[in-house]
């Protein structure tokens, strides 16, 4: 394991400001830049150096990596423990509880019944994951149900306007309809093209609307 250390000059017990200026330092000694013009060998041994004080730097310039750092280097440990097998000075060791059938049965247990916490977790929110796809599916079909359509306009006029279907008329007083002849001999405000109730519509191409009764309504067009 490389001793971030070593490479940048500090004791162990430096503080952080004595570490940074011992990084600035050998940055300017080993930086690249410094060395052109010389041999591959000396370029090259620049770049190795460089990229040493840069990663005891990333080490060492943070409290949390410099705290495993520690605890690493005073174990003298290459790599954190795991599954019960590490490497100190170079040799591979075994926890001899990984030899012991009881100690192998007991961790399987353990694990399995983690695994069967978290499922019993799921299987208890799955309820109420259930009911919440509920109310949402219930929330979008409320939002973006269609309010029931209108019924279709009277294309022809209903009963009770007194003239024909598509006749011409004048608005006389009460309101009423009088029949007029269409060929242009006498003026005339409409043709009649529907009628309708007072909750439905007149049909497309109508102009004006002339209600006759509280509940009936002649539709004009051209």
């Amino acid at each position: 394991m490389a001793d971030h250390y070593k490479i940048l000059g500090v004791a162990p017990s430096a503080d952080a400001e004595s570490i940074r200026r011992a990084y600035h330092e050998e940055a300017r000694r080993w930086h690249p830049d410094g060395f052109s013009g010389r041999s591959a060998a000396e370029l090259a041994e620049a770049e190795a150096s460089m990229r040493s004080v840069n990663e005891a730097w990333r080490v060492l310039g943070d409290k949390t990596r410099r705290a495993e750092f520690d605890r690493m280097r005073t174990r003298g440990t290459t790599t954190p423990s795991s599954g019960g097998i590490n490497i100190q000075d170079d040799v591979i060791r075994i926890d001899p509880r990984l030899l012991d059938p009881e100690f192998l049965a007991a961790r399987r247990r353990n694990s399995e019944a983690e695994i069967a916490n978290g499922s019993a977790a799921v299987l208890r929110a799955t309820p109420w994951l259930a009911m919440m796809g509920l109310l949402v599916a219930i929330f979008i079909f409320t939002a973006f149900a269609r309010e029931p359509s209108a019924p279709p306009p009277s294309t022809v006029p209903g009963p009770g306007l007194g003239v024909e279907a598509n006749a011409c008329v004048r608005i006389a007083t009460g309101p009423s309809l009088l029949a007029v002849p269409c060929d242009g001999g006498a003026l005339y405000d409409g043709r009649v093209i529907g009628a309708r109730f007072e909750d439905g519509v007149c049909p497309v191409g109508t102009i004006r609307e002339v209600p006759l009764t509280p509940n009936k309504i002649a539709c004009l067009g051209t």
